[in-house]
């Protein structure tokens, strides 16, 4: 739950989230499944799990649906390769007259073309990315000569593995995320470049740790450290800086190359103050690709209150499998529960009827764990009761362990995703779940 949300136009202060403690300890993968899980329990259906980042949902007529990750029967199975595909990506929406940055891919041993390229196609700044990138990995931007575009040529290369490099013009503007569900856009994020500011008296490098803390409040970021490396300094270094100097006061640098939050970027919510041109060319781009029903559009805008008719914006990237946790837990601005729309959305598709939702659940849990022992059954109910849920366990053999929970939905979700991360290092093979 948001504990507290200040926002003013000279002070921003970032979100703090009472749930976080629950998700300490999970990292970044399970999270949107647990938010996926708890609303399925919530809405009444059985729950039938394999693995942290799958599960299956059960009505009480007996029809099912499933999820990995955000992963739904609302996108076919061809829907992702082809949003993999940065460069078949852009083919596509450029077809369907959807606004897309300029670009080529090349091959790493193509670095002279690619020089060529920017040089006399696109003009300086671009930006330097992999073909088959996701989560913003490998995104350089602001290269704005020659010698730098080298520089991120030899960064890829030993990073992506041979895969393609795609050279792009760089638009002038922030990252938008708007996720798109059944043709109608329903969050946005704008997920900033992470910048400190100076006081005079902190290294960039202390400023950065007080950035690092408030992630660590946060359930989505908190596994999304900003990454202090070699990169970072070479950043630094452009702006003439460096992690530890003293930077004077009220002067401001970034420490992230990109905006998304993987690398850095701090979001916050901002679905109401975007044009409705930018929503509808979000959802046409997701209905161009073939099967996709559900997806995040990366919007790149310079205004976001202007129509797109008057500016040059462009989308540079959709995900089919968007992370839906960066919404329900932005760093600034109003929560928005996309994982209940997800489901609702799915059930739909899927013929899944869903009862009245409720925050609060009684459960039967059943946990099929080879190699369970005593100890693992007493830590699965101190930790449910240190989240606050009602338990009671018992140990049926060495690999069942049977019980009951009550409680929040959040929490009984969380707590189910423990049980698949235990310190007693111990793995289910299943984990089902039905409503008393």
């Amino acid at each position: 739950m948001i504990r507290n949300a200040m926002h003013c136009e000279r002070v921003r202060t970032p979100n703090q989230y009472s749930s976080a403690e629950l998700f300490t300890g999970l990292g970044r993968a399970p999270l949107t499944t647990v938010l996926l899980d708890r609303d399925c329990l919530a809405y009444g259906l059985s729950v039938f799990r394999t693995s942290a980042q799958t599960l299956i949902v059960v009505d009480a007529q007996g029809n099912q649906m499933g999820f990995s990750k955000a992963g739904s029967v609302i996108n076919s199975r061809p829907a992702a390769p082809l949003t993999q595909d940065k460069h078949s990506t852009r083919l596509i929406l450029q077809d369907q007259d959807v606004p897309v940055p300029k670009g080529m891919r090349f091959t790493p041993q193509d670095l002279e073309a690619a020089v060529d390229y920017a040089s006399e196609e696109l003009g300086y700044p671009v930006v330097v990315k992999p073909l088959h990138g996701t989560q913003g990995k490998g995104v350089l931007t602001g290269i704005g000569d020659e010698s730098e575009l080298r520089w991120a040529f030899g960064e890829l290369s030993g990073d992506t593995a041979q895969d393609e490099i795609v050279v792009e013009e760089q638009i002038e503007g922030e990252a938008y995320r708007i996720i798109v569900v059944n043709g109608r856009a329903v969050s946005a994020l704008i997920s900033r470049r992470c910048a400190v500011t100076g006081n005079g008296s902190q290294t960039v490098r202390q400023l950065v740790e007080e950035r690092q803390q408030v992630r660590r409040g946060n359930p989505h970021l908190m596994s999304r450290p900003i990454h202090v490396d070699e990169r970072l300094e070479h950043l630094l270094q452009r702006q003439h800086t460096a992690l530890d100097s003293v930077l004077e006061a009220g002067r401001t640098v970034h420490v992230t190359y990109g905006s998304n939050t993987s690398q850095g970027g701090e979001p916050e919510q901002v679905l109401e103050k975007l044009h409705p041109s930018i929503l509808e060319a979000s959802a046409r781009a997701v209905e161009a690709i073939p099967g996709l029903g559900f997806a995040g559009v990366d919007f790149i805008i310079p205004a976001p209150d202007r129509p797109l008719t008057e500016q040059r914006a462009g989308i540079c990237e959709i995900n089919s499998v968007p992370a839906v946790d960066s919404h329900e837990y932005p760093l600034y601005g109003a929560p928005v529960t996309v994982a209940q729309e997800l489901v609702r959305t799915s059930a739909e598709h899927a013929g899944v009827s869903l009862s009245s939702y409720r925050t609060t659940v009684a459960l039967k849990v059943t946990i099929d764990c080879p190699g369970a022992r005593k100890e693992f059954k007493d830590w699965l109910a101190a930790r449910a009761e240190q989240m606050g849920l009602k338990v009671s366990f018992r140990l049926l053999s060495l690999r069942t362990v049977h019980g009951k929970v009550n409680g929040p939905a959040e929490e009984a979700a969380a707590w189910l995703a423990h049980a698949f991360q235990n310190p007693h290092q111990v793995t289910p093979r299943s984990l089902e779940v039905h409503h008393v």
